[in-house]
């Protein structure tokens, strides 16, 4: 399945901090398979949500592992916002034409 993965991972990383494979795990179980993201695909997003100043990373040392670990900024949670309201309006206006 593809799609608007910037969205659902800042909505993921609003919810809970979370380093790379905890993102993938929780797409994966929360859609039942639906989305199978891989690293390919998740670490240049999460690359581009931290030069657009949407996330940001902190090293945490966990199971004597240093992972980073994400967090979503302000700015994150602003486009956040906006995202979810065009989503909606998207929604509304595809169901509007679906039941025609």
């Amino acid at each position: 399945m593809n799609g608007r993965f910037d969205f659902l991972v800042l909505h993921l990383l609003c919810k809970e901090n979370m380093y790379g494979f905890q993102i993938i795990k929780k797409l994966f179980d929360a859609t039942d398979g639906e989305i199978e993201m891989k690293t390919g695909t998740l670490y240049p997003l999460l690359q581009s949500l931290e030069n657009n100043g949407y996330i940001a990373a902190n090293l945490v040392p966990i199971n004597g592992r240093n992972r980073k670990v994400y967090h979503i900024t302000e700015n994150g949670r602003i486009f956040l916002s906006e995202q979810k309201e065009r989503w909606v309006k998207y929604r509304t206006i595809a169901n509007k034409i679906l039941e025609l």
